[in-house]
């Protein structure tokens, strides 16, 4: 078990005048952070220009996790974990391309829709007595827990339930418009 396991323990980093070393530089610290803190904040993506076209797609870290954000086919944004959910291994090696109407594993040749959505698996008769329509693995890539383009500008959280994209940003949403009203197109 590690020291900071409690609430005290971490609340003892900070005190009114110093704050504990721990606090910048403990692995522990950096993944509690990373799973109670970074996952429910939204954090910036991309740019979907960066993705112009159906099937494009640009890859890049949310926090610790590899991402891939791309242009579906009804010209949405989606935003997927880089990850194929039979072995693991990335399905975007690229940092950017365009993949055309799904990606394909590089591991076992597994396809998804560019949702993520499972679209085929070689060789998969022996899969017929099996419990495997009801595996996480049959729902295909998993996309992040939320996704919002704000005038191009594409936002992530990871945590499906969490703080809304409006009351995350408050006010602040007021400086991306200012930048976006002054470009002549209404957008960067």
């Amino acid at each position: 078990m590690g020291k900071y396991q409690t609430r005290e323990a971490v609340n003892a980093l900070v005190q009114p005048h110093q704050v504990h070393k721990d606090t910048y530089i403990d692995p522990e610290i950096f993944d509690l952070e990373m799973k109670h803190l970074f996952s429910n904040a939204w954090v910036f993506v991309g740019h979907d220009s960066q993705a112009p076209n159906k099937g494009d797609y640009f890859t890049t870290q949310a926090g610790t996790r590899p991402v891939i954000m791309v242009r579906h086919r009804d010209d949405d944004i989606k935003v997927l974990y880089n990850r194929c959910p039979h072995k693991g291994t990335k399905i975007a090696i690229d940092r950017s391309g365009n993949t055309g109407k799904f990606f394909r594993c590089p591991y076992h040749a597994w396809s998804f829709k560019t949702d993520g959505c499972l679209l085929a698996i070689p060789l998969n008769q022996g899969d017929a007595d099996t419990r495997f329509k009801d595996s996480e693995a049959a729902r295909g890539m998993q996309a992040v827990g939320a996704v919002r383009n704000y005038r191009g500008f594409v936002f992530a959280r990871l945590a499906k339930e969490g703080i809304s994209f409006e009351d995350y940003f408050g006010g602040s949403l007021s400086s991306l418009d200012n930048m976006a009203d002054r470009s002549p197109e209404g957008r960067l």
